[in-house]
């Protein structure tokens, strides 16, 4: 009985369900208008007709304003895969040479003569190659240039250029190590 009792309520849920799925733009004025829009199609060629040539125009503006709905402009806006790095930054018209390569933590400062009109300094490359430096010479990944050299110390003025295009500076020292009695 319960079996028989539960079927029918089943159809009768069924029943309700497909008569509330009909159209509803018929029974009911507040709901709102369905906007279809057409896909576009293939131009076909032309075929002579009898129609009055304004009504062609009117369909051909027809055409054109649904394409420019569907169109994006792209004129005046960013690219939007384009970096973040709006202006590039200043390049070197000097060769950098091979310090260039390493970074300053990476050398080693070997010898200082500094108590003369031109100090130099003796660096030393993890490669084990040794260079001597003057102020002025390149040093550095960060586009460094030696500024003084003491008599324990050389002092480099690095350049960093972040991501909008400043310019910054920052002075690092390096020193003797005071295990080479320096």
């Amino acid at each position: 009985m319960t079996l028989r009792i539960s079927g029918m309520l089943l159809a009768f849920a069924l029943m309700l369900g497909l008569v509330g799925c009909g159209d509803e733009s018929e029974t009911s004025s507040s709901a709102p208008a369905k906007v279809v829009r057409k896909a576009p199609q293939a131009a076909a060629p032309p075929v002579p007709s009898a129609k009055a040539p304004e009504a062609e125009e009117a369909a051909a503006s027809a055409d054109d304003a649904e394409e420019v709905i569907n169109t994006y402009i792209a004129e005046g806006k960013r690219d939007p895969f384009r970096a973040f790095r709006f202006k590039q930054p200043e390049k070197l018209d000097t060769p950098a040479g091979p310090l260039a390569d390493f970074d300053l933590a990476q050398l080693v400062v070997l010898g200082v003569v500094w108590n003369t009109k031109n100090p130099r300094a003796l660096v030393s490359d993890p490669e084990g190659r040794s260079f001597v430096l003057r102020r002025g010479s390149p040093i550095g990944k960060n586009n460094g240039r030696v500024i003084r050299i003491a008599d324990d110390v050389i002092l480099v003025q690095e350049k960093f250029v972040d991501f909008e295009g400043t310019v910054s500076t920052k002075d690092v020292e390096m020193r003797i190590r005071k295990s080479q009695g320096g």
